[in-house]
């Protein structure tokens, strides 16, 4: 066992925040790609809509991002997002990078730079760098704070060797959630085989507003506005950030007073509701499950019970469906915080195909469930692994 060494990330490495982004500077003589918070993912970078603005060369000379540079989201309203890293490769000649994000560019050859990028993602994983932001609404990491941070380290050779076992176990979880996406897009293709006649408006059915296909008795509605302290004991409820990859993270739900969510009765969830953040990350939904019946939700999420003329897996699918999510989008207001209000939400259009077609899309739907759950099963095991991974390596026992 080696005892690790601590050192504070400015010792080792140059933490910088990114260029701020104004009018002024989205069009000129010098315009330049740079990545922003959207292009760090939890699976690496997302190069797919990198956005461009005016550099002048000396500030390409501060901003550049150079192979080896590891990028933090500096903010974000979704605590998990906070420190989310991802590692520079070079992908793009001439790159910088906004002040969404952090850049910390090493400068001690006794530091490994994919060892350092797995110690920034566990601490993000686990909520560190949240516990230390400052900040209300919006978490923020700060360029101080990171430079600040403490860091195990280990000889390089040690580090070498944690970083490759850390990499081939977090590529297995990637196989997994790869496999995952597959039923996704699956799941999607099946309903658009089934029912894209019926949203293209090719074949006639009825079309209701969302406020009109939800359980009768029920609305389409937020909940708490202020959840207070943490309530041993008392009612979850459901944040916008609790909802990722379709599903509702009940294990790390807060929870408050129970007189102060009796007040709160009609944001009350059942189980197969569908539950959509209409705040920060608006439009994502998941379904409620027998665990969670009975929680409550906060101001950033919706509630929507489906009606007994609406098959809750068609509902789910065509509020996933991406005609459905560019219509959401349009009504979103905001730049930097971001929702759809209850009235516009209220008024989506809702094709209502025979209830039988809907039914035998929801048979089908729950034989793919199985096999997702299956995987979701299996992916949690390799999270377990890895988290006990990156345990041990942080504390120089692998």
């Amino acid at each position: 066992m080696s005892t690790p060494k601590i050192v504070s990330v400015e010792q080792i490495a140059e933490v910088k925040l990114g260029r701020q982004r104004s009018p002024k500077n989205h069009d000129g003589p010098k315009m330049r790609q740079y990545l922003r918070a959207a292009n760090v993912g939890w699976g690496g970078l997302l190069l797919d809509d990198v956005k461009t603005m005016n550099f002048t060369d000396a500030e390409m000379v501060q901003f550049r991002l150079e192979p080896g540079d590891i990028l933090l989201n500096e903010a974000s309203g979704s605590p998990r997002e906070v420190g989310k890293s991802a590692i520079w490769g070079g992908e793009i000649d001439e790159c910088a990078f906004q002040n969404t994000l952090l850049r910390v560019r090493l400068h001690d050859d006794a530091v490994d730079s994919r060892y350092l990028l797995h110690f920034f993602r566990r601490e993000a994983e686990t909520g560190a760098f949240v516990r230390g932001s400052r900040g209300t609404g919006i978490n923020h990491l700060g360029r101080a704070a990171l430079a600040k941070w403490e860091v195990p380290l280990l000889s390089i050779e040690e580090q070498r060797r944690i970083a490759a076992i850390l990499d081939h176990a977090d590529a297995l979880r990637a196989k997994r959630r790869e496999a995952l996406a597959r039923l996704d897009e699956l799941t999607q293709s099946i309903f658009i085989d089934m029912f894209g006649a019926y949203l293209a408006g090719e074949q006639r059915c009825e079309v209701r507003p969302l406020s009109a296909a939800v359980q009768t008795g029920t609305i389409v509605t937020y909940g708490i506005v202020q959840a207070g302290e943490e309530y041993p004991g008392g009612v979850p409820y459901i944040r916008t950030g609790d909802i990722s990859n379709g599903q509702i993270a009940a294990n790390s739900l807060r929870r408050t007073d129970p007189a102060l969510a009796a007040k709160y009765e009609r944001s009350k969830v059942q189980r197969g509701d569908i539950v959509m953040s209409i705040r920060a990350t608006v439009g994502t939904t998941a379904v409620v499950t027998d665990e969670l019946h009975g929680a409550n939700l906060t101001q950033g999420t919706a509630r929507i019970s489906p009606g007994d003329d609406v098959d809750g897996a068609y509902l789910l699918e065509f509020l996933r469906n991406e005609k459905t999510q560019h219509w959401i989008s349009r009504q979103v207001k905001g730049a930097t915080f971001r929702e759809i209000t209850l009235a516009r939400l209220r008024e989506l259009p809702v094709p209502l195909p025979p209830l039988e077609l809907q039914r035998a899309f929801g048979i089908r739907v729950a034989k793919l469930a199985e096999v997702d759950s299956r995987n979701r099963v299996a992916l949690t095991e390799l999270d377990t692994l890895f988290s006990s991974l990156q345990s041990r390596a942080f504390r120089g026992e692998l």
